[in-house]
């Protein structure tokens, strides 16, 4: 017996297809409408609570606090961060206050905070100023050997004038220092923490040969020191054993010339 052949409807599965179909992106079009409408609507409260917070009275800052100023004036620091009393506190924009604040020569470091509901901190770091570069101009020097700022007039910090030293030879910052450089920092951060003959308060010029080295030049018992290049730990512990042995006597030493470039000697002349 013969079976009949089942003839498959293929246009109603065509029909059943297109209507999955549909039915799908109707889901997928009000899922993407819905994701959107949400975010629109955390983005609409967002803004209004940022308006609201932003220019609500109970945050303007009644107390802004500048911390480890010592050459730049407070309001030069406000200035510089384009800070104001009476600014809400969420309206400062605290990165840029800090960049602002690290563009002026003076500050080393920055940091600008708030703290509810009405107080702006800042607390930044100046360089400590430790000679006067004489590069035909005169420019500050730190600590840490970066170049601070020009020299003014009315500058009223004293400092110990180097010469000796070209621009070639200041480093860019993180840059290496070559020798004569590298011997002035050394010299100037034993002379910052030793209280001797030729302590930073004493000094007066520092000269830099790159073939002879270090000259000191300095007020009190020792008017110049020969030091020359390295060692110089050393060779200040000698100038203060020398004159120790020589205070000993009837008057007080005075010192025009010490030759410590050897290791070994000291050659001095009275004055």
């Amino acid at each position: 017996m013969e079976k009949k052949r089942v003839r498959k409807n293929r246009s109603r599965s065509k029909k059943i297809g297109r209507e999955a179909f549909f039915s799908a992106g109707t889901i997928g079009l009000f899922s993407v409408l819905y994701t959107g409408a949400g975010i629109l609507f955390l983005s609409l409260l967002f803004v209004l609570g940022h308006d609201v917070v932003t220019q609500a009275s109970m945050f303007e800052a009644r107390h802004i606090v500048v911390l480890g100023n010592r050459h730049l004036a407070e309001s030069e620091i406000l200035d510089l961060a384009d800070i104001e009393p009476g600014s809400n506190i969420f309206a400062v924009n605290l990165v840029k206050a800090r960049k602002q604040l690290l563009s002026n020569g003076w500050i080393a470091e920055a940091r600008v905070g708030r703290e509810i509901p009405d107080r702006l901190v800042l607390r930044i770091r100046e360089h400590e100023p430790v000679a006067l570069l004489d590069l035909g101009e005169k420019y500050v020097l730190s600590r840490e050997g970066t170049v601070i700022k020009r020299w003014e007039i009315t500058d009223t910090f004293m400092l110990p004038l180097v010469t000796g030293l070209s621009y070639s030879d200041i480093p860019l910052e993180g840059g290496v220092r070559n020798e004569s450089f590298a011997a002035l920092m050394q010299v100037l951060q034993i002379a910052r923490s030793d209280g001797g003959a030729l302590s930073l308060d004493r000094l007066e010029r520092i000269d830099v040969d790159r073939g002879l080295g270090i000259t000191l030049h300095a007020t009190g018992p020792v008017k110049s020191a020969r030091i020359g290049f390295a060692g110089y730990d050393e060779k200040y512990r000698r100038v203060d054993r020398l004159l120790a042995s020589l205070q000993r006597g009837p008057s007080d030493p005075a010192l025009e010339i010490m030759a410590l470039e050897s290791d070994s000697r000291i050659v001095a002349g009275p004055f």
